[in-house]
């Protein structure tokens, strides 16, 4: 943990993220419509959960800042409002990514992992979730090595300038 953001070290230039997004029962509802056969789902429903992402993001998500994420994200939106619901399919081929498959790519990529995901639907270039940090990632004094077993249940934290 380093400065309010919370991630784990995949090497000397890439950070996974360690946050946990968190959204609503309704939005969580909502994303649940696509797996239900004759669910009525909304244009408006699906922009709504999508602002919601933004929202949490843009409040809690600073390590998404690196490759811009954040503001490609907030940029994105516009483009989000004029996909399809659903993917549109010619010859078993992804013609059209839809709301549904973009917001299941972003809770991929905002997950607490090492996973990433495409989004040049939206025109984000670099996958979700690729953060890398060009010259090698540096910390701060302050920055905290969580020390965690296997199962969660003991850890201990020390700060970087405790260990010299």
């Amino acid at each position: 943990m380093d400065g309010g953001q919370k991630y784990t070290l995949g090497s000397s230039e890439y950070k996974y993220n360690a946050m946990q997004l968190h959204l609503s029962e309704r939005a969580l509802k909502i994303l649940a419509k696509e797996k239900i056969k004759d669910a009525k789902v909304t244009d408006k429903e699906l922009v709504d959960v999508y602002e919601e992402i933004l929202s949490v993001v843009n409040k809690h998500f600073e390590l998404y800042d690196i490759s811009k994420f954040r503001q490609k994200l907030n940029e994105g939106l516009e483009l989000f409002k004029e996909l399809p619901i659903y993917n549109v399919y010619e010859s078993n081929k992804i013609k059209q990514v839809g709301k549904f498959e973009v917001l299941n790519r972003i809770l991929i990529g905002l997950h607490a992992n090492a996973m990433r995901t495409d989004l040049k639907v939206l025109g984000i270039k670099v996958n979700l979730g690729q953060m890398q940090v060009k010259g090698g990632i540096k910390l701060s004094p302050d920055a905290k090595l969580i020390y965690q077993s296997p199962t969660g249940i003991f850890s201990r934290a020390v700060r970087v300038k405790d260990l010299g």
